[in-house]
């Protein structure tokens, strides 16, 4: 066989090689949907704080009175219409994906005053020992207050510095994941349905359920994937610092998952091999 022909052959052999070998099949793999988000910067204090996630439903003619919270929070809208009264501003109403950033003793009314069942969800970060709702109306015969389905703390001890409140909602299709990852700030986590598995790395694998509680440090590195044949939701409130990123992918594999692809051995190494094959049969025929 001539010197080029060899040549041709080993190049066509090596530029269909995958280039990452085994993980190349999960690199397809699905991730989950961001359905809703929203994001609150602020500057907090050094201290101990509650971050807290909530989900309201407010039935119509539900209604918070007159109010204010003990920390900053991060309201969404998910579903119906809710009106918005705060003292001394403008009325206006809170629709699905909407974002309303309320700074700590903000006063305000919130009333579903459609003839639909409406929904918002929440993150506020709390300092410890503080009031999550104080009601400052005091009327009687109030009219009744929202349900509260889900809920989920992480204390947490924060410097001072600039972060920004996330609120996300992240939706898994079956087989969806998010591989090998860590967030840039602590995070707490609710489902909301279905189930997720959680493979944290040098841990224990675990289910989240809907209404289950997860917490996590920041850095904290970690596998979430839909194992089952149902969509599965969860919530997710985080405290991230300013420049920090949200969510940092490490590795393209679920830890703990077969190994599944073409071969065991990463296409960069095969390539190394073939080219050294090439070397001694040019060398050879020299």
């Amino acid at each position: 066989m001539s010197k080029l022909k060899v040549l041709s052959v080993l190049v066509a052999l090596v530029s269909s090689l995958p280039l990452v070998g085994v993980a190349s099949s999960w690199a397809q793999a699905p991730g989950p949907t961001i359905s809703f988000q929203g994001t609150y910067p602020l500057t907090v204090e050094a201290g101990d704080y509650d971050l807290t996630y909530l989900v309201l439903d407010f039935a119509p003619g539900a209604a918070i009175p007159l109010h204010y919270h003990g920390g900053p929070a991060l309201v969404v809208g998910m579903t119906g219409t809710l009106t918005l009264r705060p003292e001394g501003g403008q009325e206006h109403m809170l629709t699905p994906g909407d974002v309303m950033n309320e700074k700590v003793g903000a006063r305000h009314v919130m009333i579903n005053t459609s003839n639909a069942a409406a929904r918002i969800m929440a993150v506020v970060l709390l300092p410890k020992g503080a009031q999550l709702t104080t009601v400052v109306d005091t009327s009687p015969n109030p009219p009744p207050g929202p349900t509260v389905p889900f809920q989920g703390d992480y204390p947490i001890t924060v410097a001072a510095g600039d972060y920004s409140l996330v609120n996300l909602v992240l939706d898994f299709a079956p087989g969806a994941a998010i591989p090998l990852h860590f967030h840039g700030g602590p995070v707490v986590v609710v489902g909301m349905s279905g189930m997720l598995t959680l493979r944290p790395e040098g841990g224990q694998e675990h289910m989240l359920t809907p209404g289950g509680v997860m917490n996590e440090k920041a850095g904290a590195r970690h596998v979430m994937i839909n194992t089952s044949n149902a969509d599965a939701t969860i919530l997710a409130g985080v405290l991230l610092p300013k420049g920090a990123e949200l969510t940092t992918v490490v590795a393209q594999q679920p830890v703990g998952m077969p190994s599944t692809g073409v071969s065991s051995i990463p296409g960069a190494i095969l390539a190394v091999l073939l080219l050294s094959i090439l070397s001694l049969v040019l060398g050879s025929a020299a």
